[in-house]
């Protein structure tokens, strides 16, 4: 993918559209500027800057915000800012074990209105019907224009929106972005949700230059979404952080959806963590036999690619401080001590807002260049 944000000065030959993600970039980051500092920050001229604003007022996207403070000579300069209930973007996560759950969030990524259904059953076609249903719902409830619809899905999701594998949902080359924007004729932008969740801390959680972010979720299965710099990895096939199906124990009598025993899914998934508690096994033996299958599939990720931000992100019932705990422990015997002594692991401040703001994130560098 490309980068994520966009911080240099279009050229000549580029489309005026970089210029105006990277004005909206600053504005959504740094808040309220006037447009003379705008332009020094950014490296735009003046003229480039007032046309780019004037259109944006236009479209209800910026707002003038008042004059900033005195402190040179002359009228003070009026600032301009993103209106940030301007448009509303519906946002899906698809990746909960036991339900699908849909939201109407503004621009800031702050929830308006929310829904949650039962999906313990839906496969197929039956599954893209519930996803039709729940939009439809939360469209009646958007206050502002749609800028989007931006979908986490479980599985491997190419950049044309289509759900290649997913087999807890039934979806093998289902073209989910087709449906939908065939349905609703508006933007639609589908992601895989640990990817989407990885945007999502990029964008909305405080996070030191230079760190690389590697998003880990337990839900239906596990994957992975990493961000090294300022770039999104999903790889040639759109298969990068496909975790789930990386063979961990080829001795362990399990069997995953993918017909093999030992995968990485079997193991940690929350359906089968939740069925070995409520048949009584202890629960400590089976976190860290969780902890440590997951450390086996992402000690050499992160030994050859050097994430030092690990976030985990899962139902509260089985991801707790504890469980990082027990990860660290299990990463750091699996590596150089030098490897692992600058990582940190953590549990996903509100993993279930994230799971939304990922899809929005989407939403927002498509059709914004906000990210």
């Amino acid at each position: 993918m490309a980068d994520l944000r966009i911080t240099t000065k279009a050229l000549p030959e580029h489309n005026r559209v970089r210029n105006r993600a990277m004005l909206l970039q600053t504005l959504f980051h740094e808040g309220p500027r006037s447009r003379a500092d705008i332009a020094r920050g950014s490296g735009l001229n003046k003229v480039t800057v007032s046309t780019i604003v004037g259109e944006l007022i236009d479209q209800g996207i910026l707002v003038e915000a008042g004059h900033a403070a005195e402190g040179r000579v002359g009228k003070p300069a009026t600032l301009v800012a993103l209106d940030d209930d301007s448009r509303s973007i519906i946002s899906l996560d698809l990746s909960d074990a036991q339900s699908f759950r849909g939201a109407v969030m503004n621009l800031r990524g702050e929830v308006s209105h929310e829904r949650r259904v039962d999906a313990l059953t839906e496969r197929g076609d039956d599954a893209i019907a519930r996803v039709i249903a729940m939009i439809e719902e939360l469209l009646a409830e958007a206050s502002a224009p749609v800028l989007g619809i931006g979908v986490g899905s479980p599985g491997v999701v190419d950049r044309d929106g289509v759900v290649r594998f997913a087999p807890h949902l039934g979806w093998f080359g289902a073209d989910l972005r087709g449906s939908l924007k065939e349905r609703f004729g508006l933007p639609v932008h589908i992601v895989n949700d640990a990817n989407g969740m990885a945007l999502a801390v990029h964008t909305f959680r405080e996070n030191d230059d230079g760190r690389s972010i590697l998003i880990l979720t337990i839900q239906r299965g596990a994957g992975a979404g990493l961000i090294i710099g300022e770039t999104l990895i999903d790889g040639v096939d759109f298969m990068a952080g496909e975790i789930g199906h990386v063979v961990v124990d080829p001795t362990r009598d399990t069997t995953c959806l993918c017909g093999r025993p030992g995968c990485l899914d079997a193991i940690v998934a929350v359906p089968a963590l939740r069925a070995r508690l409520d048949a009584g096994e202890n629960r400590d033996e089976v976190m860290d036999d969780a902890a440590d299958a997951l450390a086996a599939a992402v000690a050499p990720i992160i030994s050859m690619l050097g994430a030092t931000r690990i976030v985990l992100v899962g139902p509260e019932d089985i991801l707790d401080e504890t469980f990082a705990q027990r990860t660290q422990r299990c990463l750091t015997d699996r590596t150089l001590p030098s490897t692992t002594s600058t990582i940190g692991v953590e549990i996903g401040s509100d993993g279930g807002l994230l799971a939304l703001q990922g899809p929005l994130v989407a939403v927002l560098s498509a059709e914004l260049g906000i990210s």
